[in-house]
């Protein structure tokens, strides 16, 4: 395993970070195993949050006896102040720990979402765990290009994590010069694109180009961990059969696809969201058997208590249509159902 920089927090990291939002899949027991796996392999950046549903008990389960060999990241997207110090307890008291590396407010992507941070004082309540030396260092999670630039006012702004990969190009465009040149450590969520990027040789490529940006994939078991593994050292550059490679990947997908990120739920009608937009990745990843059941066939039919409230196109950082997405994807899967293929 190879280690880097994580910029101006002089943190050594391993080349790619566990993303532990997907341990929230697999039984305690088999998350447990494939965290302590990893760790073993020499991965020892670990990204979860507050809002990940069990991601941080099962962490400080795991890394009991081992916590000083793991650089801990979890965030909060809590802009009240008094909710946010109370999420900062809970996640200290979830991962067992007295200490958290990196802490991270939680997805602003939106100005609104960064002034109520700012306003409210939550930028001193994280500085004030700091000087208490519970907290190491402070950053962000966003998936707005367009709204780093105010980050570098907020004091002690240190780590930033936002998509990287070859169908979001909007931060290599606009920022990675700057932010290496301002040594902000740089973590590259969603660097399969959410799952929607089944090629993972050619996506691992093309974050090579990006020396400073530490990856952060989110894996489920032992055997995603090893390919991982396998792939991050001899992927090597792209080469121009990559090249088309993914430019047949971004004309098929286009620019509107959901990730995954969730941020547009909870729904006011019970409707799974992501879910339900993840429907042609789930006919590509698994069997039809798999996929289509009476379970699944439970949530597609709660699109028609859809009430087109918008609420979920407000807080999608990526601006989809999802009131016809999530029509448009019901109606792929029935028309797969009634197939049967």
């Amino acid at each position: 395993m190879k280690y880097k920089r994580l910029g101006k927090t002089g943190l050594k990291v391993s080349q790619f970070g566990f993303g532990a939002v997907q341990i929230c899949r697999v039984s305690e027991k088999d998350a447990i195993d494939l965290i302590r796996a990893s760790v073993d392999a020499g991965i020892n950046l670990i990204d979860t949050a507050h809002m990940y549903p069990n991601s941080e008990e099962i962490l400080g389960k795991a890394l009991k006896g081992i916590r000083d060999k793991v650089i801990i990241c979890t965030k909060s997207s809590n802009t009240d102040k008094e909710g946010f110090k109370k999420d900062l307890e809970t996640s200290f008291k979830r991962l067992n720990t007295d200490y958290i590396d990196v802490f991270m407010y939680h997805d602003i992507s939106k100005d609104k979402k960064l002034d109520e941070i700012i306003d409210n004082g939550l930028v001193e309540v994280l500085l004030s765990e700091k000087e208490k030396g519970s907290i190491g260092h402070i950053g962000f999670s966003s998936h707005d290009p367009g709204i780093i630039d105010r980050y570098y006012d907020v004091v002690d702004f240190s780590v930033l994590m936002i998509p990287v990969n070859f169908v979001s190009t909007e931060f290599a465009d606009k920022n990675y010069d700057k932010l290496v040149d301002k040594d902000i450590g740089i973590l590259g969520m969603k660097p399969l694109g959410g799952g929607r990027l089944e090629d993972i040789k050619v996506s691992l490529k093309f974050l090579n180009q990006y020396e400073s940006v530490i990856p952060v994939i989110g894996i489920q078991d032992k055997k995603e961990l090893e390919e991982d593994l396998e792939l991050i050292n001899t992927a090597g550059p792209l080469d121009e059969s990559d090249k088309k490679r993914i430019e047949g990947i971004k004309a098929e997908l286009g620019d509107k696809f959901c990730r995954g990120c969730g941020y547009c739920m909870p729904c006011s009608q019970g409707i799974s969201i992501t879910d339900i937009n993840f429907i042609k990745v789930f006919f590509k990843q698994f069997s039809f058997d798999g996929v289509v059941n009476p379970e699944r066939d439970a949530v597609i039919e709660k699109v028609e208590d859809c009430i087109e409230c918008g609420e979920c196109i407000e807080r999608c950082p990526y601006d989809l249509d999802i009131i016809n997405m999530i029509k448009e994807n019901r109606d792929y899967y029935l028309m797969r159902k009634e197939k049967g293929k």
